[in-house]
Parts: C-alpha cells; sequence; structure tokens
C-alpha cells in the first residue's frame, strides 16, 4: 500500500508542475518598422522578458533612443536593432536625427 502511496504522491507533484508552468507566457518578439519617417506602431504593450525589434525601412539613417532606457545608435536602410525588455515602466522615444518621429513602449 505504501507504494501505491508514493507514485499518487508523484503523479499530483507532476500534474501541480504541469500547471504551474502552463501559467507561464513564453517571452515573444514584437516588430516596430521605421518607415516613411514614423515609427510603427508608435504605441506598443510588451511584457517584461519580450524582445522588441526596430526595423529601419527607410531610406535614411534612424535611431530609437529613449532617454532613460535604451538608444539603438544609427540604423542604416535594412539594418535592425533588437532589445530585450526587462524593466516594467513607459519609454517614451525618438529618432535623434529626427526628433518629430515619436513613440512609446510600455512594459508590462
Amino acid at each position: 500500500m505504501r507504494y501505491y502511496g508514493t507514485i499518487i504522491v508523484i503523479a499530483l507533484s507532476l500534474v501541480a508542475a504541469t500547471v504551474a508552468q502552463a501559467g507561464d507566457t513564453p517571452a515573444q518578439t514584437h516588430t516596430i518598422l521605421i518607415k516613411d519617417f514614423a515609427f510603427v506602431p508608435d504605441h506598443l504593450i510588451v511584457s517584461a522578458g519580450d524582445t522588441v525589434v526596430w526595423k529601419n525601412e527607410d531610406i535614411v539613417p534612424h535611431t530609437a533612443t529613449a532617454r532613460h532606457g535604451f538608444d539603438s545608435k544609427n540604423l542604416n536602410t535594412g539594418q535592425s536593432w533588437s532589445f530585450v525588455a526587462r524593466k516594467k515602466g513607459n519609454y517614451p522615444y525618438t529618432c535623434t536625427y529626427h526628433p518629430t518621429m515619436r513613440a512609446e513602449l510600455t512594459v508590462q
């Protein structure tokens, strides 16, 4: 009888571990296009741990620069840059070459 009790405890432990893992959301990758002198989309909400990729599809260089968060540096046409969003908060950002290009990244 003791043997069956051990098997039941192991089985319940495996079920509990599976249920706990099912609640974990895997990290996602999001893409922001830079085209026509704009960030598309201009507001993105992601989860902590997600990756955000900026891809420059414009005819001139751009940056994605948040004063207190991230800086892609120069992105020439066709280049991309990725950032893993670890710290929760709102990150307004601009292109340092074209300050009228504005967008915001929200990390939840």
